[in-house]
């Protein structure tokens, strides 16, 4: 049986998290990421001799087999391995984002569900086709160098080779990205993700007064950071707030909001990183000047909102945008899984599991939208995104639902094991795993 199977080696598993977490991989950290991505490389290399192993042009690594059969179904698994940045003094004692702490019910560290818990499903399987406990066929994994934070998202490559190097289906391709999508509840609950909102990201430059008229126009834009673009000796006054995933923060619930529209002419404010625009910050900076000063404010649109609207939204604003709009406007593929015979084997699978489904859209974003709009538009209809993996939404006893960029980031044990033991059935039932 399945369970038995996840069950037995559960500590193996383990242990490739805890190994994975110990390594900070922070999106602005390259040379670290370069470190976890090629600890993965190592892991397959060990486990998986049907199989070519290599980093693409942009440094995602991609575990390809040998032999594929193009007129059956393919299966894709997908994880990233950076992470956002952290800051120790914000998180709880004793827990520590670079340090892995662990009891009988879960781990805590920065990335540990965001997303190293998908990466180790992924060595979890090789280390299963090692042992001879499975085997595997039609199915490509892969591990994406950033995915977090501003700048060029890597799994680009992966959608320009998607029907050239990489293969594509004549039948389904399924592409599962193994995100943080379980909630921890009794039973857990695993959420599906057939739609993501749009993730936007634009950079402002003016006066505070300039700033607050276009906060004020702009009402579907969340402030996430801001700074004077000249470093100043000032004595500066400090606000809190719990912070998080930008997603789980309304803009009328976030103080940064209150504060930008509450400055003066002369005030000075700063708070978070303009790299790190998925982030609502935990502290607000303000001083006063004896002269006004210039900021740099950086704003994020999640919503549905189409890329015409978020154009019709900037018209006459002047802005930079921090991610390319032409990969940041969601996905909805709902219809067409609805019509796939994965939809009903999920629901059967599910009567035989321990955990709830529930099928909703990301509010968030992942490298499924990015590689889903940026994919050749003749290949989609053979490839159908999806979004479930073992990581967990929040931290333990905290109900706000998307906490992982927050504090004390949380991967809970049994819902992840319990998920773990859903997704590799439904693998199963697929046929690429046998």
């Amino acid at each position: 049986m399945m369970k038995n199977l996840i069950s037995d080696n559960y500590l193996q598993y383990i242990d490739f998290l805890k190994e994975l977490a110990m390594m900070p991989s922070t999106f602005g950290n390259p040379n670290d990421v370069m470190k976890a991505i090629e600890f993965c490389k190592k892991i397959f290399e060990m486990n998986l001799s049907d199989y070519i192993i290599y980093f693409d042009a942009e440094h995602n690594l991609i575990a390809l087999p040998k032999n594929v059969n193009v007129d059956e179904d393919i299966v894709y698994l997908s994880a990233h391995v950076d992470t956002v940045d952290a800051d120790p003094k914000d998180w709880d004692k004793p827990f520590h984002p670079w340090k892995v702490y662990e009891n009988d019910k879960e781990i805590v560290a920065r990335g540990v569900s965001d997303c190293k818990a998908g990466v180790a499903y992924q060595l979890f399987l090789s280390f299963l086709v090692k042992k001879k406990l499975i085997k595997i066929k039609n199915l490509v994994f892969t591990i994406t160098f950033k995915e977090e934070g501003a700048g060029k998202k890597t799994s680009i490559e992966i959608a320009k080779q998607i029907g050239k190097k990489l293969p594509l289906s004549n039948q389904s391709t399924y592409f599962i990205v193994l995100e943080n999508n379980v909630s921890v509840k009794t039973p857990p609950v695993l959420s599906i993700y057939t739609a993501e909102r749009g993730n936007f990201a634009i950079k402002i430059t003016g006066f505070i007064p300039e700033l607050q008229r276009c906060l004020m126009a702009l009402s579907h834009w969340n402030p996430v950071s801001i700074e004077p673009l000249v470093d100043m000796e000032t004595e500066w006054q400090v606000q809190k707030q719990e912070g998080g995933h930008v997603c789980s923060v309304s803009r009328e619930n976030n103080l940064l909001t209150k504060i930008i529209l509450g400055a003066d002419k002369n005030s000075l404010v700063k708070a978070g990183s303009k790299g790190n625009f998925s982030v609502v910050p935990t502290e607000i900076f303000t001083s006063q000047y004896h002269n006004r000063e210039k900021h740099s404010l950086v704003l994020s649109n999640r919503s549905f909102d189409s890329r015409d609207e978020v154009l019709g939204q900037l018209n006459g604003i002047e802005y930079e945008a921090l991610k390319d709009f032409a990969i940041s406007g969601g996905f909805n593929v709902e219809e067409k899984f609805k019509q796939n015979k994965i939809s009903k084997i999920l629901e059967d699978c599910k009567d035989e599991s321990a955990l709830k489904l529930e099928y909703s859209c990301n509010i968030g974003g992942s490298d499924a939208t990015a590689i889903y709009s940026s994919m050749d538009v003749k290949n989609r209809e053979r490839f159908l995104p999806i979004v479930m993996g073992p990581g967990s939404r929040s931290q333990r006893d905290n109900p706000k639902p998307r906490l992982t960029h927050g504090k004390n980031e949380t991967y809970d044990k049994e819902g992840g094991e319990k998920a773990m033991v859903f997704i590799t059935k439904v693998l199963e039932r697929l046929g690429f795993i046998i």
